[in-house]
């Protein structure tokens, strides 16, 4: 038996984490490329984009682990949680390294005298949201549904506040609702599974 209680709540702390640093920039998705050259000529700013695009991909890394320990010993059901959840991990991964590229190429060519990226700022963090809101929470919604059809996995009451609630996360990709309603979600199945003693 795996236990979920330390899977789940690593990656609620570097989610949440890195949406501190990175709300800005996220919130700036369909701005104009003037206000992302704004954002990251600011040196604070980048060196905070750089650190919350860490936190994002060791989010990523640390669903993984969520998913592996929430699906153990569920039969069928193991290697589709897996895949989804793996799934939602990349879009993470590679949201954080798209936020991450224009930042520490600045951050790089400053520190050695070179100017680093200066044209197309803005491409790379709006492709960070866009891999995000549907490469993250699509597979994420899906994973939600698999676990909420999973046999003895989730109490009655998660099992069927799942279903609303993995609609509400796809239907709302591009909008911040679904980060903060898949997030929730992980906290309730976190805290409900350990309670339950399983997995």
């Amino acid at each position: 038996m795996l236990n979920v209680w330390r899977p789940g709540s690593l990656f609620v702390i570097l989610f949440v984490g890195s949406a501190v640093p990175l709300g800005e920039l996220v919130g700036s998705f369909a701005d104009s490329d003037a206000q992302f050259v704004t954002l990251l000529s600011d040196t604070g700013n980048r060196i905070g984009y750089v650190a919350g695009s860490v936190l994002l991909l060791l989010a990523g890394l640390a669903f993984v682990w969520f998913a592996h320990a929430l699906s153990f010993d569920t039969g069928a059901f193991r290697a589709p949680l897996l895949v989804t959840g793996a799934a939602a991990a990349i879009g993470m991964i590679v949201a954080a390294l798209a936020f991450a590229t224009v930042p520490l190429s600045l951050l790089v060519g400053s520190f050695f005298g070179d100017p680093g990226l200066e044209s197309g700022q803005a491409v790379l963090p709006q492709f960070g949201y866009v891999a995000l809101g549907l490469g993250g929470t699509l597979p994420a919604a899906i994973f939600i549904a698999i676990a909420a059809r999973t046999p003895d996995l989730l109490p009655r009451w998660l099992s069927i506040s799942s279903y609303p609630v993995a609609v509400l996360v796809a239907l709302t990709a591009f909008l911040f609702l679904p980060f903060v309603l898949f997030v929730l979600w992980v906290v309730a199945a976190t805290v409900a599974v350990s309670r339950r003693g399983r997995p």
